[in-house]
């Protein structure tokens, strides 16, 4: 096959054998990865990002709108350092090519160079000797010697190819610690890959026999009992209502929309509230049973990417009329998960956790409890987080005595830490060894701290502590104690290493603490720290005011 006009069915073929080509060799990438950096598996976090960005897309008839569906999904799905870099990269190339119904050889070119400039703008020191260097030199070094008159996708590409592995093969020289290891740069490495995917496409050697895994949701239609809810009953429990709500400059000045403002009134009008934005996107999950007062009100600031509206009395009545039929029909893989405080409960269930056990305020579980939850959990793999060190004994004993299933407890030390591990339940396609094998990764990448109260005039690692000021540990090793919340946070964050290299932080704050001090906390940070993306959670949990994690 070989052309020099893609359409958006050529071109979506394209992409889907890069990513054919990159689940394949992921595990090669992955091996390049030596250095112990919070990115993790940079193979692993490249096709989980590219397999969420191709699941997004529809069956659009234009280049350009498929390019910026393609785009948007990786955002969504993008994890890691290389995964974050791989969906700039896409983006800028979905801009190149706005507005193209079809792209020739010389317009993907120009894509190109849009895409790799777009994720250099992501990095505010960038180095090279990394996917950015060859991303650059891959097109820099070959474009303006192209006859683009002639020139067809094969060609390209493989001139293409040939200057990335150039450029690859030459980070070592470039990146000391590239070197030193005798590796050269694994996301510069999966780059390359997807490209050769591409070319692979056109020379025929794209093995798409080979089953395309990135999908997350099945095409079956959903079926109501309507036995469940019908004219007799009540609404108890309202609506679950989630969106995504594009903010839209039609409507709003943009920089002024005030999201403590918005997250009051669905706080007035619901409950179980989760909201955050993005950008100029916003992620909305209410409970109320007045979606439409909801809705309204959004309206006003943007339109709606998404949605989805369930009735909870019926959620609540399937579980009751399943619950034996879920006894009977074993899971492949289930994850336990032991929490404090109710916002933080609700939480780890919307991540994916099967069962969450209630640990209260000392978080001390029994082996029996757990014994009981494995039952509940119903799964051949059980993949427990019991996020606290004083529950590993217990849990362990648990697993020994568990016999209906393969129990593993990974170890966990603090709530952040689970939360971290649950961001990467990987969906039902894959194994319960391959989920816990990325939960074990994350808990490893992860920093973890804490501020609460001190409850006595002590010592501890050096620190003074007196009674009522507020303690700040990282890693379990006290940093700080001092009387003043904002400068805790400062006083922890100082002492986290290479905080500068740190992409995000997000907190729970407890019982005690305001949603305005919270914003307010976000936002000092921010200031302070321009390149750390800053999110909280009402966790409402005891003792602790913050529970923070940092990758």
């Amino acid at each position: 096959m070989d052309y020099s006009i893609l359409d958006a069915n050529l071109f979506k073929k394209m992409l889907e054998s890069g990513f054919r080509n990159l689940a394949t060799h992921f595990q090669e990438i992955n091996d390049l990865n030596v250095f112990p950096v919070p990115d993790g598996d940079t193979g692993t976090n490249m096709k989980l990002t590219f397999s969420s960005g191709l699941n997004y897309i529809k069956e659009e008839k234009e280049v350009g709108k498929m390019s910026q569906e393609l785009a948007r999904g990786m955002l969504f799905g993008a994890r890691g350092n290389s995964g974050v870099l791989t969906s700039r990269y896409f983006f800028g190339l979905s801009n190149g090519l706005e507005g193209k119904e079809v792209t020739g050889v010389f317009d993907f070119a120009l894509a190109m160079v849009e895409a790799y400039k777009v994720a250099y703008s992501a990095v505010a020191e960038p180095a090279e000797g990394t996917i950015l260097t060859v991303a650059r030199e891959g097109i820099e070094s070959v474009r303006d010697s192209l006859d683009y008159s002639s020139i067809t996708f094969t060609k390209f590409l493989t001139i293409v190819v040939n200057a990335m592995k150039k450029s690859l093969d030459n980070t070592p020289n470039l990146l000391p610690v590239l070197k030193e290891a005798g590796v050269i740069d694994s996301g510069g490495k999966g780059l390359v890959t997807i490209f050769e995917g591409f070319l692979k496409f056109f020379t025929g050697e794209d093995e798409d026999d080979l089953e395309l895994n990135f999908h997350e949701h099945s095409s079956t239609p959903v079926h109501i009992d309507s036995s469940l809810f019908n004219e007799t009953s009540t609404l108890d429990y309202g609506y679950c209502t989630e969106f995504l709500l594009q903010l839209l400059v039609s409507k709003i000045d943009i920089d002024s929309f005030d999201l403590e403002s918005f997250k009051n009134y669905l706080n007035s009008h619901g409950e179980s509230v989760v909201c955050f934005q993005n950008g100029t996107i916003v992620k909305v999950h209410v409970h109320t049973k007045k979606p439409y007062e909801v809705i309204e009100y959004a309206q006003q600031f943007g339109e709606f990417l998404t949605f989805k509206m369930e009735n909870m009395a019926l959620q609540h009545n399937e579980v009751i009329a399943k619950k034996e039929e879920k006894k009977k029909i074993k899971k492949k893989y289930a994850v336990v998960a032991i929490a404090q405080g109710q916002g933080i409960i609700d939480i780890f269930k919307e991540l994916g956790a099967d069962v969450v056990i209630d640990g209260g305020k000392t978080m001390n579980t029994s082996s029996a409890e757990l014994i009981t939850a494995f039952k509940e959990a119903n799964a051949d793999y059980i993949i427990v987080l019991p996020n606290e060190t004083n529950i590993f004994l217990a849990a362990k004993q648990a697993a020994s005595l568990y016999k209906d299933s393969k129990v593993k407890v990974l170890e966990t030390k603090s709530i952040p830490a689970g939360y971290a591990c649950l961001s990467m339940i990987l969906g039902d396609d894959e194994t319960g060894e391959e989920c816990y094998s990325a939960m074990k990764d994350a808990n490893e990448w992860v920093t973890t701290g804490f501020i609460c109260k001190s409850n006595r005039d002590t010592v501890v690692d050096g620190v003074k502590c007196i009674k009522g000021d507020y303690i700040q540990a990282v890693n379990h090793k006290m940093v700080g104690c001092n009387n003043n919340i904002v400068d805790s946070f400062y006083t922890l964050l100082d002492n986290v290493e290479d905080i500068e290299d740190k992409e995000s932080m997000y907190f729970f704050y407890g019982k005690e603490v305001s949603e305005s001090l919270a914003q307010n906390i976000i936002n000092l940070i921010r200031d302070k720290y321009p390149n750390l993306e800053v999110g909280a959670y009402e966790g409402k949990q005891e003792v602790y005011d913050f529970l923070i994690g940092i990758n």
